[in-house]
């Protein structure tokens, strides 16, 4: 990502660009270097969650147990002429589309889940009643309560391992939130964004909870860590799976983009020589809009081949373990980036605009953020077979 961009004369700063004005260039590198990684990370769940996805639906339809290093060669192949666009603009239409899949997905698995807790009791009957319909819909609304009683109200055995996910779910808010914020160029609709950024995680909090654990309460204990592969046998089943696997395929080069960009420009500065970064900085022009203009197709072709083929070498021997994968991601940068950084640069930025109590409450948090981080990183690697 570009430091900074400009909106009609106006200067809209980046995460690192925050970063390097709290506490100069380490900050700003420290906080390039964590949104890389989890960038990449987030790649990395992906080269494991489509091979799964793909050797699962090639079970149900064709009775073909395909090994998942195939499956994963296969998306490689994809990947990597994906990842030479440069133009983030043309990936419009494909994320449109994955989205579409994925809305496709949830929809469904819930609708399988639904179907699980009603049983067999509701099949289809030509003379059904209205009676009939209500005695059905109090024998679900039992169902549900019962199932849900039936859970551990806490599992502390993988508490941690939640933690890490829960910070990673949320890995485009954090990168994102405020590029966002920036970018909209009326005063007062710049004022009412903190509320309507708020409303809409809140409704995604809502949405995640909902479809968990319903979910849970469906499948049980047994769920698999890539659910769709705990849906039942069938037709319909393979359609969520395939659709999954084709939004993944369609969103990761979105998702390696910031990372690529960041790899780009790092690699470009250790090629160009001390004259020309020097004229850039005392130009005060973005290095990395410099870098990127300047590095040739060709080598950045080169890096975004060796970055995928590397994340793919990982995801071999992570393929059984995407849970613990997701969890130290989520731990180890996503509570850096989310809960620790961002306080201390407002403490630092806002020294004499801010309340002595507002700095106290930063302190805690970003307290708070390195205990959530070495704890929960520990015990996922811990647990690591």
């Amino acid at each position: 990502n570009s430091k900074h961009h400009r909106h009609r004369g106006r200067i809209a700063l980046s995460y690192p660009a925050l970063a390097k004005r709290a506490f100069g260039t380490p900050g700003e590198k420290i906080v390039q270097v964590g949104i890389s990684l989890m960038q990449s990370g987030v790649c990395l769940t992906y080269l494991i969650f489509v091979p799964q996805n793909l050797r699962s639906s090639a079970m149900l339809l064709l009775q073909w147990d395909i090994s998942t290093n195939w499956t994963l060669a296969l998306m490689v192949a994809v990947q990597v002429p994906l990842s030479y666009v440069r133009d983030i603009r043309r990936l419009t239409v494909t994320n449109l589309v994955a989205n579409v899949l994925i809305l496709y997905g949830l929809v469904t698995c819930l609708g399988f889940a639904a179907s699980e807790m009603m049983g067999n009791e509701n099949d289809n009957d030509a003379s059904s009643t209205t009676t009939t319909a209500t005695v059905h819909a109090n024998s679900f609304t039992k169902e549900i309560l019962h199932r849900s009683q039936s859970l551990p109200p806490f599992n502390p055995s993988g508490w941690f391992l939640f933690l890490g996910t829960s910070v990673l779910l949320f890995e485009g808010s954090i990168t994102l939130l405020i590029p966002l914020q920036e970018a909209v160029q009326s005063p007062s609709d710049r004022d009412a964004f903190p509320r309507l950024y708020s409303n809409v995680i809140r409704g995604i909090v809502t949405f995640y909870s909902i479809f968990g654990m319903t979910c849970w309460m469906a499948f049980g204990n047994d769920v698999h860590t890539v659910m769709t592969t705990s849906l039942p046998s069938g037709t319909m089943a393979s359609t969520v799976q395939l659709a999954y696997s084709l939004a993944v395929v369609f969103t990761f080069p979105l998702q390696n983009f910031p990372s690529l960009e960041i790899v780009c420009g790092a690699v470009e500065r250790l090629m160009m020589s001390s004259s020309q970064m020097s004229l850039s900085s005392n130009n005060d022009v973005d290095g990395d809009d410099v870098i990127n203009r300047t590095m040739s197709t060709a080598k950045r072709n080169i890096i975004s081949t060796l970055l995928v083929v590397c994340l793919s070498i990982v995801a071999v021997l992570t393929m059984e373990d995407l849970d613990k994968v997701v969890s130290l991601m989520g731990s180890l940068l996503g509570c850096p980036l989310a809960f620790v950084v961002p306080p201390l640069i407002q403490n630092r930025l806002g020294e004499g605009m801010i309340s002595e109590s507002r700095r106290c409450c930063n302190v805690v948090v970003a307290v708070l953020g390195v205990g959530a981080m070495v704890i929960s990183s520990i015990t996922t690697i811990l647990k690591w077979d």
